[in-house]
């Protein structure tokens, strides 16, 4: 059985050419004047950084007529097609997806994943998909699997900049002069959609502070997974030596998807553990 994997962007992944059997529908991205841009190989990392940083940058759903394109080619070329989309938690696109799935030329043939994931962690997914793949699994199989392992997974996001959020209007002007202030920096909670977690003084503190939590939480963890928006360098190794401090190690580290960082703006950091195919990590 021959079996393709279909990503969106918001994993991260532009180059599909270095996986095998691996292809990518992009995410899309309205700029102020109401021109969608999609999130693919032709939008360089430095052409995004300029757009976001010049104005309000929105992000929707892949084209549906696109995707149904797309899949309609793989279908002549695979058995079976598994996506991995962005957690529905954040976007409407896993349902949109899910639904048009079980029409009656594609049921049974793509299998559309309850991921719970973003970035880093549908990275780690695409790992253990090929490696499933590897292993003569099915579709079917191969959904049942990452869902179960990944159904509990949490992680956290510290925003070390509030300006997007303010931009957004996720925050007020005024809270956000007075979080400056008093250098406060919040601690969100990441288990498929994004909630408050807590407050610390200072940015060091935040990162040792979710990285404890996550000690707590995944005891046999020892690999955390990081992905950030652009920061300068001395926030970069703040973040390594606290890993190192607390007796961990990165595993990922790679920079947010373009559709994450829209929302959260440069010097965002999300933490996520490790879980080795076939080992149990979460309690």
């Amino acid at each position: 059985m021959k079996i393709a994997i279909l990503i969106d962007s918001s994993c991260g992944i532009k180059d599909t050419k270095k996986y095998k059997n691996l292809y990518l529908i992009p995410l899309m991205i309205t700029k102020e004047d109401g021109q969608q841009i999609a999130d693919d190989e032709n939008l360089s990392s430095d052409e995004f950084y300029q757009l976001n940083d010049s104005q309000l940058l929105k992000t929707s759903q892949s084209i549906p007529g696109n995707v149904m394109r797309k899949w309609d080619d793989l279908l002549k070329q695979y058995d079976e097609v598994v996506c991995l989309l962005l957690s529905k938690g954040l976007s409407g696109q896993y349902n949109t997806f899910k639904m048009f799935s079980q029409e009656g030329e594609y049921k049974d043939k793509i299998h559309v994943v309850d991921t719970n994931g973003v970035s880093i962690a549908l990275k780690r997914q695409l790992e253990l998909v090929m490696k499933l793949i590897e292993e003569g699994k099915t579709g079917q199989e191969i959904k049942d699997i990452v869902e179960q392992y990944y159904n509990q997974i949490v992680g956290y996001i510290i925003p070390k900049s509030l300006d997007q959020l303010v931009r957004g209007g996720r925050i007020s002007k005024a809270a956000a002069r007075l979080a400056k202030i008093l250098k406060i920096t919040p601690i969100l909670k990441y288990n498929g959609e994004i909630d408050k977690q807590g407050k610390t003084r200072t940015f060091k503190k935040a990162v040792e502070e979710a990285l404890k939590l996550l000690k707590s939480k995944y005891p046999k963890n020892k690999i955390i997974d990081i992905s950030y928006s652009r920061a300068d360098a001395e926030t970069l190794e703040i973040v390594k030596k606290v890993v190192e401090k607390l007796d961990l190690e990165i595993g990922l580290w790679d920079e947010l998807a373009n559709t994450i960082t829209c929302h959260t703006g440069r010097e965002t950091f999300a933490f996520m553990p490790y879980q080795v195919w076939g080992e149990k990590l979460w309690k």
